[in-house]
C-alpha cells in the first residue's frame, strides 16, 4: 500500500518543479520573448518580432567546437531565408565564457546575424539549455517547430509552412 506521507512529499516536489518545466519553449510550446542589447550596442525585442516572421534561436558558447562547426550552416539559411521574412537571432549562454570571447568569437566565424550575451545565463535557464549549440526554430506565431542541438535543413515546403497564417 502506498505510503501517504511519501506520496505526498512526491507531489509537493512535482507541483514546485512543474512551472520551472513550463518555462522552457519545447517543441509545440511558444518562444520565450526577451529584450537585450546586443554585442554591437542595437537593441533587440523578440516579442515584436513573434506574429511578423519565423525566428531561429542559436545558443551558443566560444568554448564549443560544435558551436564553431554550425555557423557556416546557419549563415547558409539565413542568407537564404532572412530576405524572405525568417528572424536569426543568436545567444551566448555565458557560462563559463565572456562578452571579449563572444565577440572574438562572432568575429572569426563571420556569424551574420545579431548576438547577445547571456552573462546571467537566465535566458539558458529560462529556455531550459542543457547543451550547445542549441537550434530553436519557431514559426510565424512563436510556436516551436524545431529543437535540437544541429542547424535544420529548412527545404521550401518548411519555410512555407513556418511563414503560414
Amino acid at each position: 500500500m502506498p505510503h501517504p506521507v511519501k506520496n505526498s512529499l512526491l507531489i509537493l516536489m512535482l507541483l514546485l518543479l512543474l512551472p520551472h518545466a513550463l518555462t522552457a519553449a519545447q517543441l509545440g510550446q511558444p518562444l520565450l520573448p526577451f529584450k537585450g542589447i546586443d554585442l554591437n550596442g542595437q537593441p533587440y525585442d523578440l516579442q515584436a518580432v513573434i506574429g511578423n516572421k519565423p525566428v531561429v534561436l542559436i545558443f551558443w558558447a566560444s568554448w564549443c567546437p560544435s558551436c564553431r562547426a554550425e555557423v557556416p550552416k546557419i549563415n547558409k539559411l539565413a542568407e537564404k531565408y532572412r530576405a524572405r521574412g525568417m528572424e536569426f537571432v543568436a545567444v551566448n549562454i555565458g557560462y563559463n565564457d565572456s562578452i571579449e570571447r563572444a565577440a572574438a568569437f562572432v568575429r572569426k566565424t563571420g556569424m551574420t546575424y545579431p548576438t547577445y550575451f547571456d552573462g546571467s545565463s537566465a535566458l539558458a535557464q529560462k529556455y531550459q539549455i542543457q547543451g550547445v549549440p542549441m537550434i530553436i526554430v519557431a514559426d510565424k506565431h512563436g510556436i516551436v517547430r524545431f529543437r535540437d542541438f544541429t542547424a535544420p535543413d529548412i527545404s521550401e515546403g518548411n519555410f512555407a509552412s513556418l511563414m503560414a497564417d
